[in-house]
C-alpha cells in the first residue's frame, strides 16, 4: 500500500513539475518581436527597445534579423522624440547606432530576399530605414557645414549619407529584377510610405543641387499636391513639408 501511495505521490509531482516548467519557459521570440512593435507604436521607446533587445538573448538566431530591424528603427523615432540643441549629442547617438543594427540585421537576413523579386516585408522595413536614417545624417551633416564655418568634412558626409540615402531607396523602389521594386508603405506607421519615400529622394536631390532629378522624383509621386508648372521644385517640396 505504501508502495502504491509512493508511486501515486511522484506521478503527481512529475505532472505538476511539467506544468511548471511550460509556464516558465521562454516565450518563442516571435512573441517579443510583436509586443515590442505595439510599444514601439504607442512611443513607448526604452520599453521597445528592452523586448526587441530580449530576442538576442536566446541562442536561436531565428529571430534576430527581426529583432535588430526593429531596434534600429526604434532608435530612429527615439531620436526624433529628443529635440532641442542640447540633446544633440544623445540624438546623433541614437542615429550611429541605428546605423550598427541596420549592419547586424543584414547579416541575418537571406541576401536572396534583400533585396530581389522575393523581397520580404523585413528586407523592405530594413532598406526604408537604412535610407531614412542616411537622410536624417545628410541633413544634419549639411546642418553642421553652414553652422561651423563651411567646414568641407561635413559636406562629404553629407555628400555620403545622402548618396546612401539614394542608394538604400532605389533598392526598395527601383525597377529592376535584383530591386524589391514595390509601393512600400511602413506596417508600423502609415505615415512612411512609397509617397514620401520619394519626397525624401527628392529633397536629397535638392540638397546635392540636382534640380531636374528633384522633379523627375517628384513626378513619381501619387497625387502629387502641387504644380510644378507654376512652382519651382523648392516651393513644392516647401508645400509638401
Amino acid at each position: 500500500m505504501i508502495k502504491q501511495w509512493i508511486i501515486l505521490f511522484l506521478f503527481i509531482f512529475m505532472s505538476c513539475t511539467d506544468q511548471l516548467v511550460e509556464k516558465t519557459s521562454p516565450l518563442d521570440g516571435i512573441y517579443y518581436i510583436l509586443d515590442a512593435w505595439s510599444k514601439f507604436e504607442q512611443g513607448e521607446h526604452d520599453r521597445a527597445h528592452d523586448l526587441f533587445s530580449t530576442v538576442l538573448l536566446n541562442n536561436n538566431t531565428q529571430y534576430f534579423g527581426d529583432a535588430y530591424v526593429g531596434l534600429a528603427w526604434n532608435s530612429i523615432y527615439k531620436a526624433n522624440s529628443i529635440q532641442g540643441l542640447s540633446n544633440l549629442a544623445s540624438r546623433e547617438y541614437q542615429r550611429d547606432i541605428s546605423n550598427e543594427y541596420f549592419t547586424l540585421a543584414q547579416e541575418y537576413i537571406d541576401n536572396n530576399q534583400c533585396p530581389g523579386p522575393e523581397c520580404s516585408i523585413l528586407c523592405q522595413n530594413l532598406l526604408a530605414g537604412q535610407a531614412y536614417n542616411s537622410s536624417y545624417q545628410a541633413l544634419e551633416s549639411s546642418r553642421k557645414f553652414y553652422d561651423y564655418g563651411l567646414d568641407s568634412t561635413y559636406w562629404q558626409l553629407m555628400v555620403a549619407y545622402s548618396d546612401s540615402t539614394m542608394f538604400y531607396s532605389q533598392q526598395l523602389l527601383g525597377q529592376d529584377a535584383n530591386e524589391c521594386n514595390i509601393e512600400y508603405f511602413f506596417d508600423h506607421d502609415s505615415l512612411i510610405n512609397y509617397n514620401t519615400i520619394r519626397i525624401l529622394r527628392a529633397q536629397t536631390q535638392t540638397r546635392l543641387g540636382n534640380l531636374d532629378d528633384a522633379e523627375i522624383e517628384l513626378l513619381e509621386i501619387q497625387d502629387l499636391d502641387c504644380d510644378l508648372n507654376a512652382q519651382t521644385v523648392i516651393e513644392c517640396l516647401n508645400s509638401l513639408e
